[in-house]
């Protein structure tokens, strides 16, 4: 023990030479990392990157949309245990994520971490979207297993991808780029698996009979839909495992330190500064909305006049095209505007406009019409929202790269939560009586999405101008 009191230093010592070194290269003409993370992003490593969160979007989808539908009317549980299923799911992933990113940041290797969530994914997923035909005890058991290991997961690829972000680039202009395309791939690859649903659930008709759309005799293309998507993420992952290149960190000095001891002090001066909590309010608000509209569509349709079960990925569908145009037209639109605000606020008042198509709908041959209509108006409202409310996130984030997936991790924590208990809050209130609450789901798909755009709205509106845009360097915006 005696002969290695000292290694720490000696360690240190020997990486000061080598960082001497390096900059002794770079008076010599060479290029250090630093110089490579303050240049733009080129294509390659972009569309790279946008290839390592395909797995969690295309689950995520079928997560939302699909899990209360499949417990309820395919497996045959209470409305409430359905609500519950979701809620834990949503529960352990919140309660995971904070830990991973502390994880994250003391250890490293972010790309590793991707590839252990993908892993773990592509055990799982499938399990959740089977039919056991066991005692319900044993099956919810399986269940549980199922979802716990996939939210755990789920959590672990998504912080890991999250804080790659400020590592790959210093600069704030770049971050908003890398934002843009993992949201342009969120949604590509939602259109890709709606495009799947449809093709999978078309054809069934529910013969005038409301709320009967889908049955246990669909359990086959359920698990054919999970099949489906765990291979097209299980291929994502290898190219973006394959083409982007681990970034290289520019101080590994501090690296080495961060290894041994986690910066507790820049953690807690984040946690008492107020931005924190204005931008994990703004982010919350705008996932929530679209989560909810992803979730309750399908419900809604099934209690709506709608008779074609593939209406239930279709319109969908609909809001993730118009989510899609609008996450790439956004780019041009926005120099028009002398602030971000401004853009956000079109955003809500989007999203606004959509709920209240919602709730107007006239529940005949022209409902499906008007959903169709209110799912441009989420679709584009959530692109524009969640594109900004990421890229605030960045900005905080600034050049404090080594506390970056804490920050993420934060932010998503009450957008997991809060999702769950929203949910498993409308599924306990909702009446068993179908003639007493014939419309429950129209009214929650409206006045949910409407309140959650305006919340969004009214605090984004409070968040400084500094982390609104940041064109230069991103230097860190929160006094250590």
């Amino acid at each position: 023990m005696d002969r290695c009191e000292n290694c720490g230093d000696e360690y240190e010592r020997l990486l000061s030479e080598e960082d001497d070194r390096s900059s002794a290269a770079e008076n010599h003409g060479d290029e250090s990392p630093l110089h490579l993370r303050q240049r733009p992003v080129d294509n390659g490593r972009r569309v790279a990157y946008g290839f390592g969160h395909v797995f969690n979007d295309i689950t995520a989808a079928i997560w939302f949309s699909y899990t209360l539908v499949f417990m309820q009317n395919v497996v045959g549980v209470p409305a409430t245990t359905a609500g519950f299923l979701l809620f834990f799911g949503q529960t352990v992933d919140a309660i995971a994520t904070p830990f991973v990113g502390i994880m994250v940041d003391k250890l490293g290797k972010k790309k590793n971490w991707v590839l252990l969530g993908t892993v773990m994914e592509a055990i799982s997923f499938p399990l959740i979207y089977y039919v056991w035909n066991l005692s319900i005890v044993v099956t919810t058991l399986i269940y549980i297993c199922a979802i716990l290991t996939f939210q755990m997961a789920w959590a672990l690829v998504q912080i890991s991808h999250l804080s790659l972000i400020p590592e790959l680039t210093d600069l704030s202009l770049e971050r908003g780029k890398l934002t843009s395309i993992r949201y342009i791939f969120t949604v590509s690859t939602n259109i890709l698996m709606f495009i799947i649903a449809w093709s999978v659930f078309r054809g069934a008709r529910n013969n005038g009979n409301a709320g009967s759309l889908i049955g246990p005799n669909d359990s086959e293309k359920f698990q054919m839909l999970a099949l489906i998507a765990t291979t097209i993420g299980v291929f994502s992952a290898f190219v973006f495992q394959g083409l982007l290149k681990s970034p290289r960190n520019t101080n590994r000095k501090l690296m080495y330190r961060q290894n041994r001891q986690i910066n507790v002090d820049k953690i807690l001066t984040f946690c008492k500064n107020v931005q924190l909590y204005q931008v994990a309010i703004v982010f919350t608000t705008c996932k929530l909305l679209i989560n909810i509209a992803l979730i309750y569509i399908p419900l809604f349709i099934n209690e709506s006049a709608i008779d074609e079960s593939g209406t239930i990925a279709s319109i969908p569908l609909v809001a993730y095209v118009s989510s899609l145009v609008t996450s790439i037209g956004v780019e041009y639109v926005k120099p028009c505007f002398k602030s971000d605000k401004v853009t956000f606020t079109i955003g809500s008042i989007i999203s606004i406009f959509g709920s209240l198509l919602v709730f107007f709908n006239p529940n005949n041959e022209l409902t499906y019409h008007f959903l169709c209509l209110a799912a441009v108006c989420f679709g584009s409202g959530s692109a524009i929202t969640s594109v900004l409310s990421l890229s605030v996130t960045a900005n905080l984030i600034g050049n404090d790269t080594d506390c970056g997936a804490f920050i993420y991790s934060s932010v998503t924590f009450s957008d997991k939560l809060i999702n769950g208990l929203v949910i498993i809050g409308i599924e306990f209130m909702k009446c068993t009586d179908l003639e007493k609450c014939s419309h429950y789901y129209r009214d929650v798909l409206a006045f949910s999405s409407g309140s959650l755009a305006l919340i969004g709205l009214l605090v984004f509106l409070t968040i400084p101008k500094i982390l609104i845009k940041a064109t230069k360097s991103s230097s860190s915006h929160i006094v250590i």
